[in-house]
């Protein structure tokens, strides 16, 4: 397991862990959160005296930014065990008595919850996606206008990505070159 080095915790006052978050620069979520946020979980629940845990970011501009899905393209499997943190805290919620989960559990199944099947099949299709050319090029422009850095594309990233267009469209005008 390695050091938790995005994870600050400080156990300063008794009942309560406050945890910051820091993945300079701009707080990506990578693979390592993943496993570096299972430790902590094993943590938190091996001390019976936590009651409350709060979450804050070192960065002011990004609590955390998004998946890096270049390096989630690196290691596949480590999205398993978010699948697991997920599993781990389906069992906590179910030892709650029944009537305080009664409205969470209205909310959840509105939706429903998806099977291993379901998530094992959006992974791959969603690491197969990142292999298609327009899905490259796309990327390498993102890149281009700020990705993964402290920079105006980040802190708008929804604004931004709409902007760039359809990958097809990039791909038509190559062809018309």
């Amino acid at each position: 397991m390695p050091d938790p080095s995005q994870f600050n915790t400080d156990r300063t006052y008794p009942g309560r862990w406050t945890i910051t978050f820091s993945n300079p620069p701009i707080n990506m979520f990578v693979p390592t959160t993943i496993v570096e946020l299972g430790a902590l979980m094993t943590d938190l629940e091996a001390d019976p005296s936590v009651k409350v845990v709060v979450f804050q970011s070192a960065n002011p501009d990004f609590f955390i930014a998004h998946l890096d899905v270049s390096k989630a393209a690196e290691r596949p499997e480590v999205l398993g065990l978010w699948r697991d943190f997920v599993d781990a805290l389906v069992r906590r919620l179910a030892s709650f008595d029944r009537e305080a989960l009664g409205a969470v559990k209205a909310q959840v199944n509105r939706f429903g919850t998806p099977t291993a099947t379901d998530l094992q099949s959006s992974n791959d299709m969603f690491f197969s996606a990142l292999t298609w050319s327009g899905q490259r090029t796309r990327r390498a422009r993102v890149r281009s206008m700020g990705y993964g850095v402290p920079s105006d594309f980040e802190l708008n990233f929804g604004r931004h990505l709409p902007m760039l267009g359809r990958a097809e469209d990039e791909d038509t005008d190559t062809q018309h070159d």
